[in-house]
């Protein structure tokens, strides 16, 4: 099984798993921290009169409302790491006991073990997002890839140059709720990944984009639809983006990665910790505070600097690693 899963993987570039997670155990207590992040910011930011009336709608109705309040870099407030620029004592970041739960989850970390083997670390390369229908968004906020659609890209491209040269990750993403085509799933091209490493571009906001990516759009898609309890594994040269929710509903979900132990995280100073080994003594991170703690730790490293984290986008020195010649060779 576990050569049959990292050959497959490794042949076609994604995975999707089926059954791993429970929603009501492992899925439905993240979405309840999430709600409570809203009612601090209803809390915080909602005119007095109306604060009583906004906490008493539903996890949607909430968001929506919240997502109005015109509150800066509101993403960041339900996202799992702390922000690339400009990183003070405030900044807000999404870690919470149910999110550790998930980031250590036997039956995620029995599935990683098939890929990576027995040592393993939670790589900080690590995201949640909340998106609604597209057509509720701001129109600075659509092409914006927590929030609205996410351009083409490789996992591997965000990165610093060590762990673009050096790291076996894996990314496992994790909806929440049923994925489709309308409300905005992934989509990646089968084997594609075995191309390697490919140039990037800045993209909009500065998101990691692949250079020449307008020719994918004529290339076989996959559609990376997933059912709430499934998982989808994505090598670290899978290419692939997603699709606008074009649904009236929600679309929310989670990436998690991990590394090989002994790699470069390719995010120094983020936290990168065991999360399973054959020696229990390496297993140094065990419970929710003492992540919390490694979070606080990189904070205090990251505010003097401008810049929490960087990555540089792989440029290689000639155009032999642009798609178009790739595509065209």
């Amino acid at each position: 099984m576990k050569n049959n899963l990292k050959k497959k993987l490794h042949e076609q570039g994604y995975l999707i798993v089926k059954n791993i997670l429970n929603f009501k155990k492992d899925l439905k207590p993240v979405l309840n921290d999430m709600e409570f992040v809203m009612d601090c910011l209803i809390q915080k930011y909602a005119r007095k009169k109306n604060i009583q009336k906004i906490l008493n709608l539903d996890f949607k109705k909430k968001y929506s409302y919240v997502s109005k309040l015109n509150i800066h870099d509101l993403d960041q407030y339900f996202n799992t790491r702390l922000p690339r620029d400009h990183v003070k004592p405030e900044s807000d970041y999404f870690a919470t006991q149910s999110l550790w739960n998930l980031i250590t989850n036997k039956n995620i970390l029995d599935v990683v073990e098939k890929i990576l083997g027995k040592e393993i670390m939670s790589n900080p390369v690590q995201n949640t997002r909340i998106k609604q229908p597209e057509k509720k968004l701001p129109k600075s906020s659509v092409h914006d890839g927590l929030s609205g659609r996410t351009p083409w890209h490789q996992d591997a491209a965000v990165l610093n140059s060590k762990g673009q040269k050096l790291t076996e990750m894996v990314t496992v993403w994790i909806p929440f709720t049923k994925t489709t085509k309308k409300n905005g799933c992934m989509i990646t091209v089968k084997e594609i990944n075995k191309m390697g490493l490919l140039n990037h571009v800045p993209g909009y906001r500065g998101q990691v984009e692949l250079k020449n990516s307008r020719l994918l759009d004529k290339m076989k898609h996959v559609p990376l639809e997933a059912d709430v309890g499934d998982v989808i594994l994505l090598h670290k040269h899978s290419i692939h983006c997603s699709l606008p929710n074009r649904s009236q509903d929600f679309r929310i979900s989670a990436d998690l990665r991990y590394n090989v132990a002994g790699q470069p995280s390719g995010r120094e100073p983020l936290p990168n910790f065991y999360v399973r080994s054959k020696n229990k003594n390496n297993i140094k991170i065990q419970n929710f505070k003492q992540w919390l703690t490694l979070w606080e730790r990189a904070k205090e490293k990251c505010i003097p600097r401008k810049y929490a984290f960087k990555y540089p986008l792989p440029t290689f020195k000639n155009n032999k690693r642009d798609l178009s010649n790739l595509i065209n060779s």
